[in-house]
């Protein structure tokens, strides 16, 4: 069985590894197929961080290594887009200039009046936008049919970390995934990524958060394993030691 993780980033984004380095780690550690999926930068004017993120001199560089390292190690340049749904146009645009081996598409972001709170800051700040919109249920329905709109655009190739939603969510505290309403976000969703031939990505980060479990969930993998949508195998590394965390754990699932 080939070792693999699709999702992974360097100093092209936020990661802490150079790209070179995070190649040469891979080999070392024996991987056959390496995905860098650096995020890609934000739009002019939505936050004075990121915004350096993916430049063309980044995406030259992986070309050419991917083209250096061939006979070692397959690398995939990928990247992955944060879905903004005021920004569509501009997102649309910039997914589909370049050529990429697997365009993900992720939900960090849920608009608030006029702000957009990232999901994963704190969970001091996803107990306010819990109360800011009215309830769990409303954020968690706010997220799915935001990830859904990113779906429906065609664009992009993986869904990433499908139900990060629960990243806070130690011990059920928030919900529990069981409820009817939950089931059917899900489902939706599902149904819409098979729609589009979209592939989910196994995201081991989730062991490293508070949920404590990869994303998506053991139930959301078993529902898209008989719908037959494939998955992407990543770790979401963004230090060295978290290139081959969770590959252990996600083998007994």
């Amino acid at each position: 069985m080939k070792k693999v993780n699709y999702h992974t980033h360097t100093t092209g984004s936020d990661g802490k590894l150079k790209p070179e380095e995070l190649i040469k780690i891979a080999i070392k550690k024996k991987f056959d197929v390496l995905g860098i999926t650096d995020h890609y930068h934000f739009p002019t004017g939505f936050r004075n961080w990121g915004n350096e993120f993916y430049s063309d001199k980044h995406y030259e560089e992986l070309k050419k290594l991917k083209n250096k390292y061939k006979n070692k190690i397959k690398i995939l340049v990928n990247v992955e887009f944060d879905w903004l749904k005021y920004y569509k146009k501009w997102i649309k645009w910039e997914a589909t200039k370049r050529k990429y081996d697997y365009r993900f598409i992720s939900v960090h972001f849920i608009k608030i009046g006029k702000e957009y709170i990232p999901l994963d800051y704190s969970e001091k700040s996803f107990q306010k936008i819990i109360k800011d919109i009215g309830g769990i249920k409303k954020l968690v329905k706010n997220y799915y049919s935001s990830l859904r709109d990113a779906i429906k655009t065609g664009c992009f190739d993986v869904v990433g970390h499908l139900d990060i939603i629960k990243i806070w969510n130690r011990k059920k505290k928030y919900f529990s995934g069981q409820e009817d309403w939950y089931k059917k976000e899900i489902q939706k969703t599902l149904n819409l990524i098979k729609k589009k031939n979209m592939k989910i990505d196994l995201n081991t980060a989730g062991f490293r958060k508070p949920c404590a479990e990869q994303y998506p969930s053991k139930d959301i993998l078993e529902e898209a394993e008989k719908m037959k949508i494939p998955f992407l195998i990543g770790t979401d590394a963004h230090k060295p030691e978290e290139l081959g965390a969770g590959l252990k754990e996600i083998k007994n699932l």
